[in-house]
């Protein structure tokens, strides 16, 4: 299913959602996560800024809120992706761990645990529109936390899907798990249900 990077006036650490991410863990649900409403969108109208600067800022909130707010931490078996590769998450997550450390009495109020340690729990897609930029998330999460993404058939989508993993020139294992390897893990299926008879 997919949810919005909050809801309403919700960040998705309010208690009120915690009940439905409770219920999607309960039955095995896989949760995307897809930044809309973008923050800062009335102080920033110009330059398209709300989609190329508040979007990415959407995903790492709803990111963060997920974790600090110890939603993650209370549900291990909850499976969240965040579209856009995680907006700008997995590249500021030095100066979000940073945070983390040196002023525990505002980052860690509710949950203790390094927002770092969450980076094998998550997963991400892999439409970020840079080939230095998805070699460093997959340094950041591994291959087997990032699938095929597209944002399609949105103006900032990848226009032919997939180019940005064939870019890479990765080994044909890590290809096709980010083709399809990953998100068939997440979506817990089996390969078998969608492979030729051939193979």
């Amino acid at each position: 299913m997919q949810i919005g990077s909050h809801c309403e006036t919700w960040n998705l650490d309010a208690p009120e959602l915690f009940p439905f991410f409770e219920a999607a863990a309960e039955i095995g649900a896989s949760i995307l996560v897809h930044p809309w409403d973008m923050m800062g969108a009335s102080t920033m109208p110009k330059y398209w800024l709300p989609w190329l600067v508040g979007m990415p800022a959407e995903q790492s909130r709803a990111v963060c809120c997920l974790i600090f707010g110890g939603v993650l931490e209370r549900l291990p078996r909850l499976k969240v992706c965040f579209a856009h590769g995680g907006g700008s998450f997995p590249y500021t997550i030095g100066r979000i761990e940073h945070g983390f450390r040196m002023r525990p009495d505002l980052v860690a109020t509710d949950n203790a645990r390094s927002p770092r340690e969450y980076l094998g729990r998550v997963y991400f897609d892999s439409c970020v529109h840079d080939p230095v930029a998805l070699r460093y998330l997959l340094d950041v999460a591994g291959v087997d936390k990032v699938m095929l993404g597209t944002d399609y058939p949105f103006p900032l989508g990848e226009q032919e899907p997939g180019s940005g993993i064939t870019a890479l020139g990765l080994p044909p294992s890590q290809q096709a798990r980010l083709f399809h390897g990953t998100a068939l893990d997440w979506l817990d299926l089996p390969h078998s249900r969608f492979a030729n008879d051939t193979e």
